[in-house]
């Protein structure tokens, strides 16, 4: 067997429909290539029906499991557990593949001598309309073989190639008995943690410079505030420095401070959805980021990373580090009022 697409559900009853109908006529068309499996995390609504309406209709191709809620993480590394596949194939159950993905994928695999991760482009889309969020990101080529070192940087710079739905690997490019419990409830970072260990095992790469999945945007899945948001990075930070020797890539120090500052500046930003209702709080909120030990240890490089940062992210930064929380607080007020 080819591909095992893994699809964690949870809650998801308004677009499971739409996100296993791309996938079926694709798995169907690949005859015994393919197998589609759903973990239901313990939905409440009627995501578990739905699941075994489709398993019960195209018994061939799916497999159902249904579990107590234990989070995205353990859902998805479940699924994993139950997949025979030679390539693992990610799916959110609020997202969805094209229409070709799976055969485009195949034909690719064939023709080059199955490369043990393949990374390719997406859609963000909502309300019908969708556009490619990154393209080119590592050629203006339809396609390429790309170096470890040249997805590495890319992983350390940006977040064209974080989510693991971005891409498919070898099974074999992924440990199931990894226990990442010993990270705890992994709220934020998951998708991060887990293309660490996809490196640790993958050596050929290639890429397809064209969008093969479909993100949903505001679909109430997507976190946009965690008052432990940036704190929850620490792990993530930590498991990359463990692999500067391994990786050997230039710059490291430099690419670090990129990972770590661009999430700091996540972290500010969305902060002004928390609808505090004292500044005070805010800004408390703000002091944690800024003693935070890695927000310490690396905003010394802003200025030699500052342009690979976001211009309003370099701006929150430089105030943050210079304790300049109210007018922090002031800008992101704006933001809203002006939304």
């Amino acid at each position: 067997m080819l591909f095992s697409v893994v699809i964690p559900v949870y809650n998801v009853e308004k677009y499971l429909n739409e996100c296993l109908d791309a996938i079926v006529e694709q798995a169907l068309a690949l005859e015994n290539e393919c197998e589609i499996i759903l973990v239901d995390d313990g939905s409440t609504d009627s995501s578990g029906e739905i699941c075994d309406n489709y398993s019960n209709r195209y018994s061939k191709i799916f497999k159902v499991f249904h579990n107590t809620n234990h989070g995205l993480l353990y859902t998805r590394r479940f699924g994993y557990q139950q997949a025979c596949g030679e390539y693992i194939v990610n799916c959110d159950s609020d997202d969805k593949l094209e229409k070709n993905a799976l055969v485009k994928l195949k034909n690719v695999i064939n023709e080059n001598n199955h490369p043990d991760m393949i990374i390719f482009n997406y859609y963000s889309y909502k309300d019908g309309n969708s556009e490619i969020t990154f393209k080119d990101i590592f050629t203006k080529k339809k396609e390429c073989k790309v170096t470890k070192q040249e997805v590495l940087r890319q992983y350390m710079i940006g977040y064209s190639i974080i989510s693991v739905c971005v891409s498919i690997c070898k099974r074999t490019c992924i440990d199931v008995e990894n226990d990442y419990s010993k990270f705890g409830y992994v709220n934020n970072g998951e998708d991060s943690l887990q293309k660490l260990e996809q490196f640790d095992y993958a050596k050929t790469y290639f890429y397809i410079n064209e969008p093969l999945y479909y993100y949903r945007m505001g679909s109430g899945m997507t976190i946009k505030y965690d008052p432990n948001y940036y704190e929850s990075f620490n792990n993530l930070f930590r498991e990359i420095e463990k692999r500067k020797e391994q990786w050997k890539i230039p710059n490291f120090n430099d690419l670090m401070a990129i990972k770590s500052l661009a999430t700091a500046g996540r972290a500010i930003t969305q902060s002004r959805y928390a609808n505090y209702s004292k500044i005070d709080d805010h800004i408390q909120y703000l002091k944690k980021i800024r003693e935070n030990e890695y927000f310490r240890k690396y905003i010394v490089r802003l200025k030699n990373v500052e342009k690979n940062l976001q211009r309003n992210y370099r701006i929150l930064l430089w105030l943050l580090e210079n304790q300049h929380y109210k007018i922090i607080v002031t800008l992101l007020n704006i933001k809203n009022w002006k939304e």
